[in-house]
């Protein structure tokens, strides 16, 4: 088999039918697509997560195994809060909503107060507790 004949190969024949419909919906649907797509667009296509990326490769590409970079969000801040960095930044925001931004002021509330701020629950709660109210646990 030829190079060129090899390319038009569809990939139902190749890969399971999970794989395929995710590469047709983003419009590629034979080897040669595959190639021009491997390995950047494959990983950033919707749909196609590691465990089906390592599936293409395994049939498609035998021998090479692509590594791709971690990609880290930076961390949400609340800008003046010195509460950054010791609490989660969901619980930091949760607290700013209900205008605490220092541990001092976190101190002055009793924990059944906390929990009627919005989106504020025992989760956070309990993470507060552990940091700030040692003695009440």
């Amino acid at each position: 088999m030829s190079e060129e004949s090899g390319t038009e190969t569809p990939l139902s024949s190749l890969l399971p039918k999970y794989v395929t419909r995710v590469l047709a919906r983003n419009e590629i649907t034979n080897v040669e697509g595959v190639r021009k797509a491997y390995p950047y667009e494959l990983l950033n296509l919707w749909g196609l997560g590691l465990l089906r990326f390592r599936q293409i490769e395994t049939v498609l590409f035998p021998g090479q195994f692509y590594i791709p970079e971690r990609s880290y969000r930076p961390i949400k801040r609340v800008k003046s809060s010195s509460l950054n960095g010791v609490l989660s930044p969901a619980t930091v925001q949760a607290l700013a909503r209900g205008g605490l931004f220092t541990a001092e002021q976190l101190v002055e509330f009793e924990p059944k107060d906390l929990l009627k701020i919005e989106g504020f629950g025992p989760a956070k709660l309990r993470e507060i507790e552990k940091i700030f109210y040692p003695s009440k646990r």
